[in-house]
C-alpha cells in the first residue's frame, strides 16, 4: 500500500473525533491533490502521535476529516543539538534549516555571537520551514526551535556531555565521532567565532573539531555538521 500523503494537525489527540483543517492544508488536499470524501490521509502533530484520518467532507470552503486508530512513534534515540549563527543572508539560512531538520537535528538554537551580522528573526516563518521538511521526510517528532540565544548565554545551558566546536583558527582539531548518544555542534558566523569565544567554549568542555580540508560557507557547515554529528544512527 503506498504511503498516504502527511500533513500537521497541532492539536491532534487520540479520540478527539472529527477534526477541521486549516486552509492551506485544504487548499491541498482538495485543489493540489484532489482528494474526495472517502480516501485516506495522514495527520501528525508533530510530539509523536500520527493517524490515518478519512475525509467526511471535502469542498471549497472546508475540510473535515476523522482520525481513525492513532499511533505513538518513539522519541529519537539521540538528542543533537545544533547551534548555529544567523547569516545575514536569510534565504541561506532557511534553506540550511530544513536540511539539518531533514537529517534529523532535533534542538536548533540561532546563535547570536560577537561576529553575527544581526538580522530581524522570523520566528513563524522559521517553524513553517521546519514543519514542511519534518512531513516531507515523513519524521513525526518535530526539532525545538530555540529563538536566537546569546552564545555566552547558550554556553551556561544544560548541554550535551558530547560538546564540539567548529572553527577556522589554527590548532589541533579533531573529527566528530559521535556514534554514542546525545551530542551539540556550535558553528559560527561568516567571520568566524572569536578567539575569547572559541576559548569560553573550550573552557566548558567543547572540542575544537574539522568538518573537512576546505573551508565551509556557515549554512553549508550547518549540513555538514549535523551529517557528522547524526553519526550512524
Amino acid at each position: 500500500m503506498p504511503e498516504l500523503p502527511l500533513f500537521y494537525h497541532e492539536q491532534l489527540q487520540p479520540g478527539k473525533g472529527m477534526i477541521s483543517l486549516d486552509e492551506e492544508t485544504r487548499r491541498h488536499v482538495v485543489t493540489v491533490l484532489r482528494m474526495q470524501q472517502g480516501e485516506l490521509l495522514e495527520l501528525t502533530n508533530g510530539k509523536g502521535l500520527s493517524a490515518t484520518a478519512m475525509i467526511r467532507e471535502a469542498d471549497k470552503k472546508k475540510l473535515l476529516v476523522e482520525p481513525l486508530e492513532p499511533v505513538s512513534h518513539p522519541p529519537r534515540e539521540k538528542n543533537l543539538w545544533l547551534g548555529i549563527s544567523l547569516l545575514k543572508n536569510a534565504a541561506r539560512f532557511e534553506w540550511m534549516l530544513e536540511k539539518v531538520t531533514e537529517i534529523g537535528i532535533t534542538h536548533i538554537f540561532p546563535l547570536l555571537t560577537a561576529r553575527t551580522s544581526r538580522q530581524h528573526f522570523r520566528q513563524e516563518r522559521m517553524q513553517q520551514i521546519i514543519v514542511s521538511a519534518c512531513l516531507q521526510s515523513r519524521q513525526f517528532h518535530f526539532p525545538e526551535l530555540s529563538a536566537p540565544v546569546a552564545f555566552e548565554k547558550l554556553l551556561a545551558s544544560t548541554l550535551p556531555e558530547s560538546r564540539y566546536i567548529a572553527h577556522c583558527m589554527e590548532g589541533e582539531k579533531s573529527l566528530i565521532t559521535n556514534d554514542g548518544g546525545d551530542g551539540v555542534l556550535l558553528i559560527g558566523p561568516e567571520g568566524d567565532f572569536t578567539a575569547e569565544e572559541v576559548e569560553a567554549a573550550t573552557g566548558q568542555h567543547f572540542k575544537p573539531v574539522t568538518l573537512g580540508h576546505t573551508r565551509l560557507r556557515t549554512e553549508t557547515a550547518g549540513i555538514v555538521g549535523a551529517v557528522l554529528l547524526r553519526g550512524n544512527s
